[in-house]
Order: C-alpha cells, then structure tokens, then sequence
C-alpha cells in the first residue's frame, strides 16, 4: 500500500468508527462526519443476477464487494454550473461532490475501493491543465483513488513522461497490460498490468488495459520503445491466469477490467474469468449486465466524463465456492447529487489550483507584432459573423498545419489545416500574449487530430460551408496559408437565396434538397494546394481539432475517415506554434475568394468577392488594397491598362463577401495574342481561335503593388476597343500582405471563372467573348509580369 492508501484507510476507519459511535447513540452517522450518504440518482441500473447481497443474517456465507468508478475525468475538478429562474444547472459536478459521495460509501462499507479507467489527466480543463495537472492528481490521492488503468491521455507527453512523472506522483497502481517496452510501467501493481487486493476475505484481481488504438492517438516519439498488444486478447489471458489455480500467477477469486475502451463493445468479447468491467474512452455512458463469450454473465459500467458521474458495481462472492454473482451494475448522477460536504479537504485543493492557475494565466507566452481578429458584422463586433474568413481563424489553421508537418508527418500529397470559426471566441491582440489569454481564444480543449482524404472529399468538405438548411447560411473554415480557394460566387448567391426563403418560411428544405445539392455542388470552383490544382485523386491530410473532425458545425464529409487522434489539445499546439515564431506577420491575403464572370454583348464583367477581411484595424492596414487593374500585353512589347476599380471594403454582414471589385474589359486591336487554351472536356473554342491575357494587380493605400497573376484568356475575335471600369468609388479595398504572392497569384487557376464549353456558345451565338478563362502564369510569363511587393 503505498503511503497515501493508508491515510485514506485511516480517514476510513475513522468515519466508520464514528458511524458506529452514531448509531450506538442513535444519532445518523452523516451528522457525526458530516458525510452524506449517496443521494445521486441512479442514471441506468442493471438488474441484479444471482445471489443478493449479503445480510448480516448469512454474512458468513457471502462476501460483498463495492466498486465506485470513474473515467476520463480529463482534470475536471472544479464545480461548473449555472443559474436558470432560480434552479442551479450542475454541468460539471466537480471535486467535492465525488470526495463526498466516495466518503460516504466507505462510511457504509469500509471496503468500497474507488478505481478509474484512466484519462485522469491530460487534454484537460484549465485549472489543471495549466498546472500540469497536479491538481487532479492531489485531489485523487487526497480521496483515495485505489487503482486505475492508464487511458491514451496518460501518454500525451510520451511514456517516459509517464513513467517517471505520474507513476510517482498518483498514489495509485496504474495498469496498462496490453502496453509492454517500459519497466517502470510493466511494475506497476502486482506487475504486468495486474494488482491484487483482499476485499473481506476475497481476493479482487484488476487488469487495466488501455485502447489498443492508442499509436493512432498520440504522436509516434510518445511510443518510443513500447508496443501496445490487441485489449481482448491481453485482459482475457490476464484475467485467465488469475482464475487458473496456480498460485504463481497470483490467484484472484474475483477478476475485473479496468479497460479505457468502451465497454459495451469489449465486454461481450471477455471470456468466463471476467466478473466485471468498468469502461471509459468514448465518453459512452453504460450500465448492464452482458454475456460474456463463454456464457458468463459480467457486470458492466461506464461513467461517462468530466467526473459527471459515479459508476457502481457490487458483486456478492460465495465464501465456499468461490462463486461470483452481480447485485447491482449503475451509474450515480452526481450532478444531481446533493452531497457536498468536504470529506477529503479536496476543497482547499481545487481553491489553490483556481489561485495558481489564475497566476499561471498571466505567463507571457509570446508579444504578437500584430492582433488577428475575428470576422465582424460592423467591424467592432469581433467573432459576430462567423460567415466571413478571419486572421485569427487561419492562424490557429496554419499553427494545425506546421504541427502535422513538423511533429507528425504522415504519408500523403498535402498537408493542410482547418479551423472551425466557432472554435475560435476571442482574438489574439497584439503586444504581449498571455497562456490565459491563449485558453481564451480556445478555451474547448478539443483533442488534435489528423485524418486523410481525397481532393474531391476536402472540396465537398469545402462546399459545406454553405448551409443553408440551417440557422447560419454559412460557417467559413479557417484554411492554411497554403490553400487558396475560388468560390463561384453565383452559385454562393444562390445557395444564399435558398437559406432566405427557408428562414422565412416561404419553402421548406426539402422542397429546395435538389435546387441546393445543385448549387453547393458548383459553388467550388477551384482548389488549389502548394501551388498545384488540386487533383480529386490526390491524398490530403487535414490537421484540426478532434470536434471538426467528427462532423461537427455540419461538415459531415469530414467522417468519412477515420482521424487519429493525438491526445495534443488544440490550444497547446497554437501556443507553441506562436512561441516559436510562426506568427511573425498577419497575413491579410485572403484565402478564399469569389469570382464570377458575366458575358454580354461582346464584352467581360469581372466580379471579385471576399477581398477584404473585416475588422476595422485590418482594413485601415498600409498594406490594404484599394483598387484592382486590368492590363493586357500589347503586340508591340508593352502594355496597356484595360480598366480599373476601387475595391469597395464595405461590410456585407453574416456573409463572406466584404472586398468587392468589378471590371468591365474590352480588347485594344493590337494586344499580342496566343492559342487559345481548350477547355478540359474539350468543348472550348476552336482550335484557330486566338486570345490576349489579362493580368490583375492590387494596388494598395500605400502603393504598393501585388499582382494577382490572375490571368484572363479573351479570344480577340470579340475584342472592341474600348475598357471600362464599373463598381465602387471607395478608397478602402481589399488587403494583400505586399510581402507575399497574393491569393490568386499563388494558385494557379485553370477554368476558375466558368466552362469554356458554356461560353464557346454565347461567343458563336451573340459574337461575344466566346470564352474568359483564368489561369495561372507560367513562369516565364510571371518574370514578365507587373512587379509585385515592395
């Protein structure tokens, strides 16, 4: 027993001595302890099997065992809760509400063992995250926690973290047998995974086992040197050597799992050696008796999370045969419990770990050169419209993409980073950044975590921006720097059409389900990654938080892979990703842009969307473009303006549209000229037809130029000699960091502003420009173009 066993054994005895006291004075004993009994109520209650429990009638004749369980308490200790019309909401039960309820089961019976099935700590809330976590671990040693199986947490900051840190500091065996490589971790118990306790004259073997899945849950160096074996297979030859009569292998009467996996689904796998089974991991709540594979009946409990809840099994032995029955199998709700007495002192613990980590929050973790915001409706309403692109949505995206490419990189084309808007709920301002201001931004705690897709999957997972079946029409993702992607913007409007008539009322979903599968399906137009089109075969690896991943905010295409997850919290990654320097600069180059293209009557109406990003202080940037030109090259060598507009920043709120410019263009007669480009199904114009290409160049409030390498190819047999330019007056326009390529210069487009097949026709028909087709510049042509930068 190591040392703090025996100061909770002591607290136990003592509440029982006073118990007794109480009822010898015909006092209860709760007023004497000031300990309440369990008042929870009972979430889901197997039927009892077997013998009942025992009386003091046939005591000699049974044994009572009482198992208390938690799992993927996750450093929940603090009391969560709110007030609504005068009735307090328990969301998170916290600390003292589980001391109490374990204390007051041990003043009933001073046998009651408490265990958990690991992920006691890591990806956990603030209060204990930020302090490493020992927090959690004072509270579980102060209450007494008597075994626990390792869970995929316990090995975010690797093994060796593991063995030489929390082996030593949790006052507890902690069990991983199906984990073999690490001696310390081999140790623990009575060894391999096992320990063994006497419970009123019986023997209760644990086997602890974690998640088989577990290489698929945290980054490969955490692993280092160890091998994780199949759960089933490693628990079952456990639990068999415990039952099999020699004594060598350290004889149990009564076998049960601590398994960090779901119970419900590992249970029926377990073979006639297992009693009981306490489960965690998915977050699941269970609680049943199942049948084992060799028909043997096993009593099953699975807590749920964030200590919400008590799991309860007891078990009645028969002191001459040996035999195990199940009494009871339940979950105790300790949100609704009424137990609030500090049994254990934990309070003092949980009021010192709020202190420190309030401290802890004032650590300066980096100075930002620059804030990154989050979209606005008015420009001073950060993080009310989540429809639009922001900075600070696209850095904790680029922070996902340099920790997949830096920490982890698997196999795959790309790389890429995603981050869901509504993860994001404050800004990172600009000087010195603190750890409590970075938990603020994101303050989930969403596990990391990776998964691969096919290009055509990442743009189906793109055009779910566009909801229009739900309350917002649209969720903007933040995307890494090394995306760009260009939005049909007619097909956006339409889809932006479907949500106003679904939200008035006017029509229903589903009589608009084809009108909307129509348009989201057209509504990418292009993607491009690392500078290449993305191709729907390539393999691309998203990067983002374990929320995103599993389809959440509606991005459902995201589960048709299976992540792996890391047991990294999101936030921790974003932190390091700044401390090292990755934000150095804003980028204010957005990513995803619309572009439309309208041909009437023998000239071209461009129309950009999104150029603009819309907090105020972004917008007002020395690099912020004002304005947008045309230029074509001339048969001679030189050039021409075509047209230009001031790019007009105005806010379109809950949209995604702010940045807008519109160039009307129509051909000089002596633009140099070239074959025109046929389009991939080879429905473009014909073979002898010849093109001048456009070129588009942001000028910024300071002068500075970006050219977009947005190239436009205009067959000449449609050019008029005059250029125009149409839109708004507007000094404020779209911001591009002068540093760097902008968005439509880095990507390369092909076919970005509509089918070469579609407009062939209106040039043949009406004498138009038969076919506008954006592409990217080769690279004798960039040497050519507009200088770009400063």
């Amino acid at each position: 027993m190591r040392p703090r066993h025996l100061v909770r054994a002591s607290v136990s005895m003592t509440a029982l001595a006073l118990a007794v006291i109480a009822s010898a004075a015909g006092t209860p004993h709760a007023n004497l302890v000031a300990v309440t009994p369990i008042s929870g109520p009972v979430v889901v209650a197997a039927p009892a099997v077997g013998a009942p429990a025992a009386t003091a009638a046939d005591e000699s004749a049974a044994a009572t065992i009482n198992l208390l369980g938690i799992s993927d308490l996750g450093g929940h200790i603090e009391r969560v809760s709110t007030r609504s019309e005068g009735v307090e909401l328990v969301s998170e039960p916290g600390a003292v509400a589980l001391a109490c309820e374990v204390a007051a089961a041990r003043a009933s019976d001073p046998d009651t063992l408490l265990v958990s099935t690991g992920d006691n700590v890591g990806g956990s809330a603030y209060i204990s995250s930020v302090l490493d976590d020992q927090p959690t671990i004072d509270v579980l040693d102060a209450i007494g926690l008597d075994v626990t199986a390792a869970g995929n947490h316990e090995f975010d900051r690797g093994v060796g973290d593991l063995a030489s840190r929390l082996l030593g500091a949790v006052d507890a065996p902690v069990l991983a047998a199906n984990v073999t490589g690490n001696d310390a971790l081999s140790a623990e118990g009575d060894g391999d995974g096992v320990w063994i306790t006497e419970v009123d004259g019986v023997r209760v073997g644990f086997v602890g086992a974690v998640t088989d899945s577990l290489p698929r849950l945290v980054a490969g160096p955490a692993l280092e040197g160890v091998e994780v074996a199949d759960l089933v297979d490693t628990v079952n030859a456990r639990a068999a050597a415990l039952k099999d009569g020699v004594a060598a292998n350290g004889e149990a009467d009564v076998v049960v799992v601590l398994a960090h996996d779901d119970a419900a689904v590992r249970a029926p796998e377990l073979n006639g050696s297992v009693d009981a089974v306490f489960g965690g991991h998915s977050h699941d709540v269970h609680a049943a008796t199942v049948k084992g594979k060799d028909g043997n009946r096993i009593a099953v409990v699975q807590p749920g999370q964030h200590g919400e809840l008590l799991g309860n099994i007891t078990l009645s032995v028969d002191r001459d045969s040996r035999a195990v029955s199940i009494v009871e199998a339940k979950n105790i709700d300790l949100a609704a419990s009424s137990c609030a007495t500090d049994a254990y002192g934990v309070q003092d613990i949980v009021d010192q770990a709020a202190r420190d980590s309030q401290a802890a929050g004032a650590r300066v973790l980096t100075t930002l050169s620059t804030g990154f915001y989050r979209g606005t409706n008015d420009g001073s309403d950060p993080g009310a419209n989540r429809s639009t692109e922001s900075t600070a949505s696209n850095l904790i995206a680029d922070s996902y993409r340099a920790w997949l490419t830096g920490a982890i990189r698997p196999d795959g084309d790309h790389y890429v980073g995603l981050m869901n808007p509504g993860g994001v709920r404050s800004d990172f301002l600009r000087g010195e950044l603190t750890e409590g201001e970075a938990y603020a931004v994101q303050p989930f705690g969403n596990e990391m975590g990776y998964a691969t897709y096919t290009g055509a999957q990442l743009k189906a997972v793109l055009s779910q921006q566009w909801q229009p079946e739900a309350s917002r029409s649209l969720l903007m993702l933040g995307v890494s720097a090394n995306v760009r992607v260009f939005v049909d913007q007619e097909a956006a409007d339409e889809l932006e059409e479907h949500w106003r008539r679904i939200s008035a009322g006017t029509q229903s979903a589903e009589e608009l389900d084809a009108a909307i599968d129509s348009a989201r399906a057209r509504v990418i137009r292009s993607v491009y990654v690392d500078d290449t089109e993305l191709a729907d075969d390539a393999e691309v690896v998203v990067a983002s938080n374990s929320f995103l991943l599993s389809g959440g905010d509606g991005f459902t295409v995201l589960r048709q892979a299976t992540p792996a997850g890391t047991g990294v919290l999101d936030r921790d990654v974003t932190a390091e990703y700044l401390q090292d320097g990755g934000a150095a600069a804003v980028d204010l180059v957005k990513r995803q842009v619309g572009v439309d293209l309208d041909v009437a009557g023998g000239t071209a109406r461009v129309r950009f969307t999104g150029l603009s990003f819309t907090a105020a202080s972004e917008q007002a940037a020395p690099g912020a473009a004002e304005e947008i030109t045309a230029t074509v090259r001339l048969a001679d060598g030189g050039t021409q303006q075509l047209a230009s507009g001031a790019v007009d920043a105005a806010i379109t709120p809950a949209l995604p549209q702010t940045g807008t410019a519109t160039l009307n263009i129509a051909l000089p007669a002596d633009v140099a000229t070239s074959t025109c480009p046929a389009s991939g199904d080879g429905g473009g114009v014909s073979a002898a037809a010849t093109c001048a290409v456009v070129s588009f160049t942001l000028i910024a409030h300071d002068g500075t130029t970006s050219g977009l390498n947005l190239q436009a190819f205009v067959p000449v047999s449609a050019a008029t000699a005059q250029s125009s330019a149409v839109g708004p007056t507007v000094s404020e326009g779209a911001i591009v960091n002068p540093d760097e390529d902008s968005v439509l210069a880095e990507t390369g487009m092909l076919s970005v502003l509509g089918s070469c097949e579609v407009m062939a026709a209106a040039v043949f028909a009406a004498a138009g420009l038969a076919c506008y087709r954006l592409v990217r510049r080769g690279p004798s042509e960039q040497a050519r173009a507009v200088p770009s930068g400063r």
